[in-house]
């Protein structure tokens, strides 16, 4: 492994970067941030548009409309660079990938083909009740990544990570793993985790198991908070506005498909209300 020491464990670097975009307004907000973080972390970053094929025929007959199509996207990926390389005084290794199909698999696929740390995308809307209202593909996103995600709100430029809140639910087992990409990126920026345990005050094994985080975040820099409350964005958003922090980290609960299809994780709520952005540790 290449990068940074932890402790007497090798911390990989982050060097690869997949942003998502349309094209869209909101969408330019992901791209500026996933530059600066690529500017931060020397990082290599990939342009990624999927686009729905215009044909309706097998994906193995590319119609002349098809590569037209594909080219136009290319074509737009690539003013997108340039945009981007005339933006910063540092050198970035910046690639371009078009894809047709779904959004979603297609993502996760080019995730995977990539060998990608972290995927970025923007929420499509400004208007949170909206969101909510229509849904929204990076909240969706949220259930089928395998890679740590940051969602970035409209309007949200990259400030320098120093303060990064945790929120995490005691209620069941914290995903070990999850944790590790917590430490990970926190450990990347040299900045401070803020544990945030939402609930109310804690019994004999919920304090069991919030010493077990202690543990797992050894040697990382971290504060540790119980905040009785039964709204996590309450909880959050107070936060945020006492400590001014810049990220907000979650760990995802796995659900069955069913309640990810009627009902919003607490994941995807913060992501969709938060007016910093968030990061999907998994």
């Amino acid at each position: 492994l290449t990068g940074i020491t932890f402790g007497r464990q090798p911390v990989p670097a982050m060097t690869t970067i997949l942003v998502a975009t349309d094209f869209s307004a909101n969408a330019r907000w992901a791209t500026d941030y996933a530059l600066e973080l690529a500017n931060r972390l020397r990082g290599h970053l990939v342009l990624t548009c999927v686009y729905n094929p215009l044909c309706t025929g097998s994906p193995d007959s590319i119609t002349p409309v098809d590569e037209g199509q594909c080219r136009r996207t290319l074509v737009q990926l690539s003013q997108l660079r340039n945009q981007l390389l005339g933006a910063t005084n540092w050198p970035v290794d910046i690639s371009v990938v078009a894809r047709p199909g779904p959004v979603v698999s297609s993502l996760v696929d080019e995730a995977a083909n990539q060998c990608a740390d972290l995927l970025v995308m923007s929420l499509e809307s400004d208007e949170p009740p909206k969101t909510r209202q229509l849904g929204d593909l990076a909240t969706d996103m949220i259930s089928h990544t395998s890679v740590p995600m940051l969602l970035v709100p409209p309007g949200s430029c990259y400030q320098a990570m120093q303060h990064l809140v945790l929120g995490v639910d005691l209620s069941s087992p914290v995903d070990a793993l999850a944790l590790a990409s917590v430490r990970w990126f926190a450990h990347l920026f040299d900045a401070v985790v803020d544990v945030v345990c939402m609930g109310h005050e804690p019994d004999g094994d919920l304090k069991k198991a919030a010493w077990g985080i202690r543990d797992l975040l050894s040697g990382q820099p971290h504060t540790f908070s119980f905040l009785a409350d039964n709204d996590p964005v309450t909880v959050l958003d107070d936060y945020l506005d006492e400590h001014h922090a810049n990220l907000i980290m979650l760990l995802p609960k796995p659900h069955s498909r069913l309640r990810t299809f009627l009902l919003e994780s607490v994941t995807q709520k913060v992501a969709r209300l938060a007016r910093v952005p968030v990061l999907a540790a998994v």
